[in-house]
């Protein structure tokens, strides 16, 4: 076999070790972990998990944890029910480097499910979720597609499956020949490009399959599993005219960025953390409004405009009725982040309903910026400004362009990562538990997963 894209990835996927990781990317997969199990247990208590869980336990139980749940399922099932858990609130972390995706949702998962099937160590589940990230990203930013047609066929999840299979492989000890043939099996189990048809142009609500991160981490995690077991697969799966950036809807293919800096520049870093539980598009918007908040009262706010990038201002519409319409509602989310309730503590049901906030949602209009596209498709930034007008005839303006969290904004303080774990897990947790889970996730490399998972179960 010659040196192609798909083995040089297997061959890396095979023989990395956790000593060549430098320590503040081991950090930083650490952190990963910890904001992923963290959406899981929150996650996992909305109506449409709440949903995916019963009818995957009609099925059987199983041995694997769903986190906060207090319920097993089977190992696949597992997988699927913990990726569309950890992104259900959209407060899942980000990359924008190239290959926007939320890429804990596809690696942890089915990485978490094997390392308790397996009753892995901590050492083997780190390096297992780094490879995942790695290989997902890279192939992510090799295959994206042209900004004119990204604006009619994207989505995350149909690549975001080899970060599942490569997690998956890592787990499992794969050889790599077998990695090869588990990214070829990847490859055609993947989901359709979908996001341009979710939730554009329909009436609300919006969708309850947002990414199908369910269908990526499950099928990513078979894909390794068959190929443990001798399966073939494509074992050119990304090379040439027919490989998998055409197969994906791409109208180009960079082959280099596959590989270019393999083992030396890690893409994990700059992975972002969500200060918003909302749809990461809006955080602009809401980092612009949260300064201009502290200078004028909601009340006497009159009205509301939010010049800005054309995915942006799509996110308007009916008023929202669920948890999941909200998330991707821009209006209502201005209003909470001007009335104090900001999407940074999570969405509750009661303010949809709301009379205060819905008078200051219709005051809110979205206006599209032509000239904020170009950074947008090209340079990942979202460019936002918003403009504040009081009824005395006042105006407050502000301007953002790097969401909180994200690494051009300076990242995300490791206390500011763990109070967010403990807020969204003590609900099912308990507070001392889950302060309990950080501490054990902090030093995972001297633990093995048997000993942690009891105290996010």
């Amino acid at each position: 076999m010659t040196n192609s894209e798909t083995r040089l990835l297997a061959e890396w996927t095979a023989d990395m070790k956790l000593d060549d990781v430098p320590t503040d990317v081991v950090q930083q997969a650490k952190a990963c972990i910890l904001d992923s199990i963290g959406c899981m247990i929150a996650g996992a208590a909305t109506p449409p998990c709440l949903t995916v869980l019963d009818v995957l336990g009609q099925h059987g139980p199983g041995t694997i944890v769903v986190p906060g749940t207090g319920r097993t399922l089977s190992l696949l099932g597992a997988a699927y029910m913990n990726a569309q858990a950890a992104n259900a609130l959209d407060f899942d972390d980000s990359f924008r480097s190239g290959a926007p995706s939320h890429p804990g949702a596809t690696v942890v998962p089915p990485a978490l499910a094997l390392g308790q099937h397996r009753a892995m160590d901590g050492v083997d589940f780190l390096r297992a979720v780094i490879i995942g990230y790695e290989v997902s990203l890279r192939i992510g930013r090799a295959v994206q597609p042209s900004p004119e047609r990204k604006q009619q066929v994207y989505g995350f999840s149909t690549w975001q499956i080899f970060g599942a299979a490569a997690a998956a492989s890592s787990a499992l000890g794969l050889s790599a020949e077998k990695v090869v043939n588990a990214l070829g099996l990847a490859a055609v189990h993947a989901p359709v490009p979908s996001l341009r048809k979710l939730g554009t142009g329909e009436p609300r609500p919006y969708p309850w399959i947002k990414n199908t991160y369910g269908a990526a981490s499950e099928a990513g995690l078979l894909a390794a599993l068959l190929a443990g077991e001798g399966y073939i697969g494509s074992r050119s799966i990304f090379e040439g005219e027919h490989g998998f950036w055409i197969m994906s809807g791409s109208d180009r293919y960079y082959p280099k960025l596959m590989v270019q800096g393999l083992g030396r520049d890690w893409l994990l870093r700059d992975v972002g953390f969500k200060h918003y539980g909302c749809c990461r598009w809006t955080h602009t918007m809401l980092d612009a409004l949260r300064d201009c908040a502290g200078k004028v009262k909601a009340e006497d706010i009159r009205s509301v405009e939010v010049h800005c990038f054309k995915e942006l201002a799509q996110l308007s519409g009916d008023a929202p009725t669920s948890i999941i319409d909200a998330q991707f509602h821009a209006p209502h989310l201005a209003a909470l982040e001007l009335l104090g309730r900001s999407p940074a503590q999570g969405l509750l049901e009661a303010d949809l309903l709301d009379p205060q906030v819905g008078a200051l949602r219709d005051s809110v209009v979205l206006h599209h910026d032509p000239a904020a596209d170009e950074p947008y498709y090209r340079h990942g930034v979202l460019p936002v400004r918003v403009v504040l007008r009081t009824r005395n005839g006042g105006e407050f303006a502000a301007s953002c362009e790097n969401p909180t969290g994200s690494t051009a904004a300076g990242g995300y303080a490791r206390g500011a990562l763990e109070a967010k774990f403990v807020r969204l897990a003590s609900g099912a947790l308990g507070e001392q538990r889950a302060t309990a889970c950080t501490a054990a996730v902090n030093e995972i490399e001297n633990r093995s997963l048997p000993s942690i998972t009891p105290l996010f179960a």
